[in-house]
């Protein structure tokens, strides 16, 4: 199996993940009320929030995994290797720091009781790491969104829906507003957004979409087949 067909296939596994991960936390926690005195998730189902953090670390290894497959697949289409290089290396930190994210989580629900966050007695410690899991989910998917927009030409000029690659660089600088807490619907927005390019990007890659960019700037239709000699007279 070729290498963009590798990173295809992992590419949508990350997607596979991110939604189970998205799902089962949103079902199975809650954010604290505003005043809190800890700030903590309210695990309101442990099962569903260990589900959620093991999607979160699955999501981020296959994203780390589709990386080098990604980079050497571009470069064997020809695409300058400084893109690739960058494409590929934008992604990797991003499931590498996703993955950290996600066992943070595992980490929390063991540790804080069902359906309380405030609990006495609940460690000290436990407020930093779940900084840590807040800070490393939000760096994790800002890096994602650079690579969306640094592999954006690639998707543009592989032509007919991967034109869509306009609109990947536009997701791709929304995503960047996760640090921004007021823009709580845009988080929405971006976050099901990234998840449709992690499908399309995936059956983009795995179908073999992927092609050389002078192939596809150079006019066929001026061109007569590969080996025939043209007589002028």
């Amino acid at each position: 199996m070729s290498p963009a067909r590798t990173a295809g296939i992992l590419l949508l596994l990350a997607a596979a993940a991110t939604a189970v991960s998205v799902a089962t936390r949103l079902a199975g926690s809650d954010e604290p009320p505003a005043g809190s005195p800890l700030y903590l998730p309210i695990i309101l189902d442990t099962g569903l929030y260990a589900i959620a953090g093991a999607g979160r670390v699955a999501s981020g290894l296959a994203l780390l995994a589709a990386a080098p497959f990604l980079r050497r697949g571009m470069a064997q289409a020809g695409w300058r290797l400084r893109l690739a290089d960058l494409a590929a290396g934008l992604l990797a930190v991003s499931g590498a720091i996703t993955a950290v994210s996600g066992g943070c989580m595992l980490a929390l629900v063991a540790a804080i009781p069902e359906q309380t966050a405030f609990a006495s007695g609940v460690p000290g410690w436990l407020e930093p790491l779940n900084s840590a899991r807040s800070l490393t989910g939000k760096a994790g998917f800002a890096l994602a969104g650079l690579g969306l927009i640094a592999l954006a030409p690639a998707q543009w000029h592989s032509g007919g829906i991967l034109k869509a690659g306009a609109a990947a660089a536009v997701i791709g600088i929304a995503m960047l507003f996760i640090w921004v807490d007021a823009a709580t619907v845009m988080h929405r927005v971006s976050g099901i957004a990234y998840l449709l390019w992690l499908i399309i990007a995936g059956v983009w890659l795995a179908a073999g979409l992927l092609r050389n960019p002078q192939s596809l700037s150079r006019p066929n239709h001026l061109h007569g087949r590969p080996g025939t000699i043209h007589n002028r007279t």
